[in-house]
Formats: C-alpha cells, structure tokens, sequence
C-alpha cells in the first residue's frame, strides 16, 4: 500500500477524497509520499488526518480565549469545515451531518 492509498483509506469514513486532494494533504502535512509505508508512518498520517478532522468538522460553536468570547453562527463554521474538506477534494456523506436546532414543543391542552 502507498502512503497515498493508505490517505485515502483513512479519510474513506467520512467521504471520498480525491488523488490530488490525498497528494495535496501529503504536501501539507509534510507527508513524503515516497516513503516507505511502515507502522510509524501509518500511526503519523492517522494522527494528522484525525487532528485535521477534528479542527475543520468538530468545531466548537463557542472560544473563550484570555477572557475573551468568541461565537461562530452555525453556518459560518458549516461553511468553513465544508471549505477546508473541498480543498482537500473530500465529498462528504451527507448522511454524517447533523444539524440540530432547536424545536418547539406544542402542547395541546
């Protein structure tokens, strides 16, 4: 298995990732993708894809930084997550996305 190959496998459980967008990761993660496909080099990728998944899919809606808040529409950070998968080439499953918002109960009395 090529180091590529093995890219794509790991990114497969949330989408599909093209060769440009797997070669592309490499690139900027600085991934060789000559290099030999050892066990080290499989924990490494797995390590950078799942940090790359949780900052851009697993964002949080709200940061406090130094006593500072921040807060992120849901659409921003939908948008943003959403920009960085494209880069990449991924096409997610949308059968992974969840949005929830808030629903009104009725009661009838």
């Amino acid at each position: 298995m090529t180091v590529l190959e093995y890219i794509k496998q790991r990114f497969s459980y949330i989408g599909e990732i093209s060769d440009a967008g797997a070669s592309d990761f490499a690139v900027d993660f600085g991934i060789k993708t000559e290099a030999e496909m050892t066990d080290e080099m499989k924990k490494t990728i797995s390590v950078l894809i799942d940090g790359f998944i949780e900052k851009n899919i697993l964002h949080p809606t709200s940061m406090s930084e130094g006593g500072v808040s921040i807060s992120y529409g849901a659409d921003a950070i939908k948008n943003y997550g959403l920009l960085m998968l494209k880069k990449y080439g991924i096409t997610l499953n949308l059968s992974l996305i969840h949005i929830s918002e808030p629903t009104r109960r009725s009661y009838i009395s």
